[in-house]
């Protein structure tokens, strides 16, 4: 009978992915990168709007409130910094502490998205009724709307103080926790997992992205109406109209400059605004929809509990990367734009503008661009 050989083959040992040390290597770098651009950022735009001139602006109000929001989100962030880059886990000290983090972290991260609302539908109204809106979109109505936007934020938050979140230290317990207290409240649990996803995708992302889209398509709009006009009925109407409007605007009479400046300054703006809307969805929709998902579908898969490891890693990126929305407004909104730039290094170099007879036109068409930046 005839021999048969066989040659050995080695076999490879599968090494399952640890997806909870790659998270934490990805996420440190993530977050670092994070703050070490949206801190920086953010400081600036701090100095840039609270300075006098910018701060008679409407349109500055909520930028330099956008600012302050992204800070104090970012500063909740860093919670999950340390327990990615240094195994600091901050919510098994005091549940009380990761009530008030989870508490800020939402209401300013809510408060971010609605001030860019505010931002768009501010400059909605300068371009829908721009008679009416020297009266309506002043420094102080814009305070106003931020008051009423944070304290319902507050409000529709104030659930995280629930005793159904957390419990602190003692009895048989050596380590606190900030999970859900499924047994001793199940219908706050229900609540939490179940129709509190929905409400809050509602007011971070729906509603403040429908806003949005909604007052930049209608300036878009708007906008090539009046060009339209302006090229091919340039009567002296359609002149004092245009003119009205930058009055409006500015509170002074503009030069006339070429219409192809007209054209560079509306397509800054339309970049800007289509920027904005597009950085907003791509940086909170996927986490939004994924935590809805995980809740409601993917935790009834038969194999969670086997790859629920993953799962979280994707959720981790995920929100890593909405983080980075609260790093990157202020070079979005501000040094993307040469008129941002210009207010940006005035401000830095306290450069004072000197203005006299010979220059109250050219000084009075700057603060008219500015302000056309500003509602940006």
């Amino acid at each position: 009978m005839m021999n048969v050989t066989t040659d050995s083959i080695p076999i490879q040992s599968f090494v399952p992915t640890d997806y909870n040390a790659l998270g934490n290597r990805i996420g440190t770098i993530i977050y670092s990168i994070i703050y070490s651009l949206g801190f920086i950022g953010n400081i600036l735009a701090l100095i840039t709007f609270s300075n006098h001139r910018m701060r008679h602006i409407s349109s500055s109000i909520f930028l330099l409130i956008l600012s302050i929001s992204d800070t104090v989100a970012l500063m909740t962030s860093l919670w999950f910094f340390l327990a990615d880059a240094f195994a600091i886990q901050l919510q098994n000290y005091s549940a009380l502490a990761c009530r008030f983090r989870t508490f800020f972290a939402y209401v300013f991260m809510d408060l971010s998205s609605w001030c860019i609302a505010g931002l768009a539908f501010d400059r909605f109204l300068r371009t829908e009724i721009p008679l009416r809106a020297k009266r309506i979109c002043t420094s102080r109505n814009a305070l106003i709307m931020i008051l009423i936007f944070f304290l319902f934020l507050c409000g529709i938050n104030g659930h995280y103080f629930s005793a159904g979140i957390g419990q602190e230290r003692g009895g048989n317990r050596t380590t606190a926790h900030c999970l859900e207290n499924r047994e001793t409240y199940p219908n706050y649990y229900y609540f939490y997992k179940i129709i509190w996803p929905k409400i809050d995708m509602i007011i971070f992302c729906f509603l403040p992205a429908c806003i949005m889209v909604f007052c930049n398509i209608r300036i878009i709009y708007i906008l090539r109406r009046q060009r339209h006009h302006f090229e091919n009925f340039g009567t002296e109407n359609t002149s004092t109209k245009i003119t009205n409007i930058q009055q409006t605007l500015s509170g002074s009479i503009p030069i006339k400059k070429p219409l192809s400046h007209r054209k560079s300054i509306e397509r800054q703006m339309s970049l800007m605004m289509f920027a904005c809307v597009v950085v907003f969805l791509c940086t909170t929709v996927p986490v939004t929809i994924y935590l809805i998902l995980l809740e409601q579908v993917i935790v009834n898969y038969p194999n969670f509990a086997q790859d629920n490891a993953y799962y979280v890693f994707i959720f981790r990126m995920l929100r890593a990367i909405m983080y980075s929305h609260f790093g990157c407004n202020f070079y979005l909104y501000c040094l993307t734009s040469r008129i941002f730039r210009s207010e940006f290094i005035r401000t830095i170099t306290c450069r004072r503008i000197v203005i006299n007879s010979n220059q109250d036109a050219t000084t009075s068409y700057t603060l008219n661009k500015i302000v056309d930046a500003s509602n940006v």
